[in-house]
């Protein structure tokens, strides 16, 4: 059973081999912890524990041997638990027999280079073996559908792991003990459940790579602190919306407080948030942000990632509740997520007045007066589904007392028959009646924000499996930028100001507004310039030591005649000055006008070059509102990036009588910046074009800077 590509599923083992086996009582822990899970769970696999100085002895009644090759077999997956200096020499053991799988229990030992040279040999031993190595420091593997618990995970009652079809990858093993807990009482379970620990060999990107090539893996789950390739992450994620399966993500560590921006408003406002953000946005990964939210919203796209019928979810809901205060409470809290609540037809109202016996009922309803009869509730929810205009149904409920499991019947009931999404919260909730919506997979929520982001989930993945077509050409364009990656020659100043940048720019025939430089503080030289240009022009002050032209007093705007650059000039020789700046220009540019935009470049450690766009000029930090999307993209992406901001989208449209941007136009421009961009090679850090101008088609580059390392 061999695992050679990094798209191959993990394999169901026949053969599973613990190294480091021990007893509970006076022995290793986690080799003990481990085999118990095993054993007790009754993996569908014959079980062998591996320890020299147990051999010949019996643990769980099964034989002990000295070593893998001791075998009568050759195993498919190995535990490895054994002291850290015998990992290595247990691996080369695995992969001589041809074992597919082996899980690296054990944590590295020792000062930091001991540790690093640990992982080093870990990730060369996979690379030249065909063995798949996932960890070490990994808490271990499981498998609800092979009752597979290959972990030291104490939440389990005795090693049960739930069955079902989502793949959970984990970088925190703590979080899977509590999600097994979670999950324990539920119909919905797991497929595979991975920690991944250190990821000296594989990173979560090929575990998810290989989750999409599972066909017993419907949705996944990731706990994420960081990705290692950036690259190989955007194409599995991708690979699973195409593939039409869900990914649930709790992405922790987003602030990147010890990153420091290199001296752009770029790389102060475009962070691990925004780009993840972004990747989100282009792969169709639902974001959480709580572990109850990563839990719920993962359950609910388990039990109805699609509409019944394949319809659309169109995001316009009817709520019916018991309560006037709950359902002005769930309404305002669907506006705030763009939901609508359409209002009832005069024939709707009637409707539900001969159904339930309420009068002048409109959306959201508040039916109170048939609480207590689960007929009439199940008649209410059938009747407001005959509206064609709602996708969804939201049922905020409370406690109930003898009559909720009633209700709770009814609700079921109703349910099956119609064809809208239904999401339940019910605060209060006893055990009862959360079994009987959980065993007719009915999402239900302790409380209504919950039920409401995911329902925005499963809108938002019904919208990222309707272009199929756009995600193709991004897969196209990523797998060719695979095969052509090359890393051009590194600048030679580790800074460009605003007149190498917009020079380099202008040769490479991106837009920039028309101008010309002067080397020297010469008054006479820079008027005869700005003549030459014409009127009215504006200045500019470039030095590697000046970062905020405008702050410091370096920009000069708007000036119509020779005085006028005169006198700009000699502000300029006292800025210089006071600043001691050395290597300096000055800019002489022709005045352009229309909407100031910010865009720029950012090069992150993991996703490579990320593009920025958000309002620009002396706003770009004021609103720091920002759109990011990785390189390379496809036009497309670039068109969803624009409707991104909110505050840029305003200006864009033509905000109080300015000329609308023609966003083909605009688009067309942030395509030839990032092919400018992406071939200057993995040396370009951060690029900060500073305004850029757009009037109509007219787009105009008026500022930049650039950093390199």
């Amino acid at each position: 059973m061999q695992q050679t590509a990094e798209t191959s599923a993990l394999p169901s083992p026949r053969i599973i081999a613990v190294a480091g086996a021990s007893a509970l009582e006076g022995g290793n822990y986690y080799g003990a912890r481990v085999l118990t899970n095993l054993v007790e769970a009754g993996v569908k696999a014959e079980i062998c524990p591996v320890n020299p100085r147990l051999a010949g002895s019996q643990l769980y009644g099964l034989p002990v041997y000295g070593s893998l090759s001791d075998l009568p077999t050759p195993p498919d997956m190995v535990f490895v638990v054994t002291p850290p200096r015998f990992v290595i020499p247990t691996l080369e053991e695995a992969a001589g027999l041809g074992a597919a799988v082996s899980v690296v229990v054990t944590a590295g030992s020792g000062d930091e280079s001991e540790r690093r040279a640990f992982r080093a040999c870990i990730s060369e031993l996979a690379r030249t073996s065909s063995m798949r190595i996932i960890g070490p420091n990994s808490m271990g593997v499981m498998n609800g559908a092979l009752s597979l618990n290959g972990s030291f995970a104490s939440g389990t009652i005795g090693g049960y792991v739930p069955p079902g079809s989502i793949a959970c990858l984990s970088q925190s093993g703590a979080t899977l003990s509590a999600m097994l807990q979670w999950f324990g009482g539920s119909k919905v379970g797991f497929s595979w459940l991975v920690s991944t620990g250190d990821e000296s060999a594989t990173g979560i990107e090929d575990l998810m790579q290989a989750m999409v090539g599972d066909e017993n893996v419907r949705s996944i789950m990731l706990f994420l602190e960081g990705v290692g390739d950036g690259a190989a992450f955007r194409r599995a994620a991708l690979a699973a919306r195409q593939a039409g399966k869900p990914v649930t993500m709790l992405q922790v560590g987003k602030t990147d407080k010890g990153r420091e921006a290199v001296m752009s408003h770029t790389g102060r406002i475009a962070g691990t948030r925004e780009i993840f953000a972004a990747v989100a946005q282009e792969t169709g990964i639902i974001e959480t942000e709580s572990l109850v939210e990563f839990f719920g919203t993962a359950r609910t796209m388990a039990q109805c990632p699609k509409r019944r019928g394949g319809l659309p979810r169109n995001r316009r809901a009817a709520v019916v509740s018991v309560s006037g205060g709950a359902a002005s409470l769930s309404a305002d809290q669907l506006y705030a997520l763009g939901w609508e609540l359409p209002a009832f037809s005069t024939a709707m109202i009637a409707a539900i007045a001969d159904a339930t016996g309420q009068a002048d009922v409109h959306n959201p309803a508040d039916i109170g007066g048939v609480w207590r009869n689960p007929d009439k509730m199940a008649k209410a929810i059938t009747t407001i589904a005959k509206d064609n205009s709602i996708d969804t149904i939201f049922l905020p409920m409370a406690a109930g007392g003898p009559f909720a499991e009633g209700v709770a019947r009814a609700i079921v009931s109703a349910a099956k028959a119609i064809t809208q999404d239904v999401f339940i919260s019910w605060v209060g909730m006893s055990d009862a009646v959360r079994k009987l919506f959980d065993d007719a997979g009915i999402p239900v929520f302790d409380d209504f924000p919950l039920a409401v982001r995911a329902a925005e989930a499963c809108a938002k993945f019904s919208e990222s499996q309707a272009d199929q077509a756009e995600v193709d050409e991004l897969m196209r364009v990523l797998s060719s930028a695979r095969v052509s990656a090359r890393t051009a020659p590194a600048a030679a100043s580790p800074v460009w100001t605003v007149t190498e940048t917009l020079e380099d720019l202008r040769q490479a025939g991106l837009p920039c507004a028309a101008f010309d430089v002067a080397h020297e503080l010469d008054s006479d030289d820079i008027v005869a310039r700005a003549e030459r240009i014409g009127f009215p022009v504006a200045l500019k002050l470039s030095s590697p030591g000046l970062n905020h032209k405008s702050d410091d007093g370096g920009v000069a705007i708007g000036l119509g005649d020779g005085p006028a650059v005169a006198a700009a000039v000699a502000q300029f020789e006292a800025v210089a000055a006071r600043k001691s700046l050395t290597g300096l220009s000055v800019l002489i540019q022709k005045m352009e006008r229309g909407a100031e935009l910010l865009v720029g470049i950012k090069r992150d450690p993991a996703f490579g070059p990320v593009l920025v766009t958000g309002l620009g000029g002396t706003l770009a930090e004021l609103h720091a509102e920002i759109a990011a999307t990785c390189l390379p993209t496809t036009p497309a992406m670039l068109h969803h990036l624009l409707m991104r901001n909110s505050r840029l989208n305003k200006i864009l449209d033509g905000y109080r009588g300015q000329p609308a941007a023609d966003r083909d136009a605009l688009v067309s421009f942030l395509a030839d910046f990032a092919s400018w961009a992406l071939s200057k090679g993995d040396g370009l850090q951060e690029v900060d074009l500073n305004p850029i101008m757009v009037s109509g088609r007219r787009i105009s580059i008026v500022d930049g800077r650039a950093a390199w390392n």
